[in-house]
C-alpha cells in the first residue's frame, strides 16, 4: 500500500500552458492518477454518519471510520463509591477524585496519590491510655468493658501500666459501679489477684429481710441481711460461692423467744441456740470453703 504524501507529487511543468505538449505531460497525469488512487485506498470511508472521526488502523494501513471519544455518541462513564448508587461522567467532562479529613489527593501525569492520614500518634499506648481515661471521665459505666479490652490486647505490661497512670486521679466517690457475672470466666463480679487497699474503709450492702417461718436469705443481693423476727424460723442459705462471707443480724420482736434454725450450716458444738429476750440481738456469721457451710454467732448484743 502506498503513503501518501510522500514526495511523489507530479511536475505542472508540462501542464500551464495551452502550447504544453500533452506527449511530455503523461508522466505527470499518471503520476497524479496513482496519488490519488493511493489516497482511495488509504482512506476506507463508506457511509459516514455523526460524531464519527477517522482512525488509523495499523493492521491495514487505512484511516477507517471510528466513534468520537469525545463526542454524544459515547455512553456516559458511571462511577459508583461506597456511599451512593453512582455519577455518571459524559465524555469530555471531568471527574475529580477529592480528598476528606486528613486525606489529599494529587496528581502528576497519569498517576493519582492519595495520601491517607498518618496514625500513627494515635496507635501509641499513651494515646489509648490517656483517651480510656477520658471516656471514663465522661461515662464512668464504660469501665466495665476494660476487662474484655485488656483480653482482646493480650498480656501487654506496658499498656496495663499506661492504663493506670492514665486513669491516677481520674475515679472518685460515685464515680465506678461494675456488675455483670460475664467479666469473669469464675462467675465472680471482680476477680483480684493482689492485695487491695481500701484507704478509708469499705461499705457493704444490707438486706433487709422479711420474718417468715421459712426465709431464704440470698447471698448474691448483699453480704449483710436483717431480720426482725415475730415467730419462729428456719434459714436457708442460697447463692453462696466458695470463698465468701456472709452475715445475718437477728433482733427478736417485743415478745422474744422465737428460735432459728439454719440448714446446712455447720456451727461449733452444733447447732446454736438464739438469745431470747425481747430485743435482743444476735450476730450469724458464715462462712463458705466449698465443702461446708460454716457457721458462728455472735449472742445478746447490748
Amino acid at each position: 500500500m502506498a503513503t501518501w504524501p510522500s514526495g511523489s507529487k507530479a511536475s505542472t511543468t508540462n501542464l500551464d500552458a495551452g502550447t504544453d505538449s500533452p506527449r511530455l505531460a503523461r508522466p505527470d497525469i499518471k503520476q497524479n492518477v496513482d496519488n490519488v488512487n493511493a489516497i482511495v485506498d488509504m482512506f476506507n470511508i463508506d457511509s459516514p454518519t455523526a460524531d464519527q472521526i477517522l482512525k488509523y488502523n495499523t493492521s491495514n494501513a487505512r484511516f477507517e471510520l471510528a466513534a468520537d471519544a469525545t463526542g454524544t455518541a459515547v455512553s456516559a462513564t458511571t462511577f459508583v463509591g461506597d456511599d451512593s448508587t453512582g455519577t455518571a461522567v459524559n465524555a469530555g467532562e471531568t471527574f475529580k477524585i477529592a480528598g476528606g479529613t486528613n486525606i489529599t489527593t494529587a496528581v502528576s501525569g497519569d498517576t493519582l496519590t492519595i495520601t491517607g492520614p498518618n496514625l500513627t500518634t494515635y496507635a501509641t499506648e499513651t494515646y489509648v491510655g490517656t483517651q480510656i481515661a477520658n471516656l471514663v471521665d465522661s461515662s464512668p459505666s464504660a469501665l466495665d468493658t476494660l476487662n474484655e479490652l485488656a483480653a482482646a490486647l493480650g498480656d501487654d505490661e506496658n499498656f496495663a501500666t499506661t492504663v493506670t497512670n492514665s486513669l491516677s486521679g481520674k475515679l472518685e466517690k460515685g464515680d465506678l459501679t461494675v456488675s455483670g457475672s460475664a467479666i469473669s470466666s469464675s462467675g465472680d463480679i471482680i476477680d483480684l489477684n493482689d492485695i487491695v487497699r481500701f484507704n478509708v474503709g469499705y461499705k457493704e450492702d444490707i438486706s433487709t429481710l422479711t420474718s417468715s417461718a421459712s426465709i431464704a436469705v440470698d447471698a448474691s443481693t448483699s453480704s449483710v441481711h436483717t431480720v426482725t423476727l415475730a415467730e419462729n424460723t428456719t434459714f436457708s442459705i442460697e447463692n453462696i460461692v466458695t470463698g465468701q462471707s456472709m452475715m445475718i443480724i437477728i433482733t427478736q420482736d417485743g415478745t422474744g423467744s422465737r428460735t432459728g434454725a439454719f440448714t446446712s450450716v455447720k456451727f461449733p458444738g452444733g447447732t446454736p441456740t438464739l438469745s431470747t429476750a425481747a430485743g435482743a440481738i444476735d450476730v450469724i456469721s458464715i462462712f463458705s470453703d466449698g465443702t461446708n457451710y460454716l457457721g458462728n454467732i455472735a449472742k445478746a448484743f447490748a
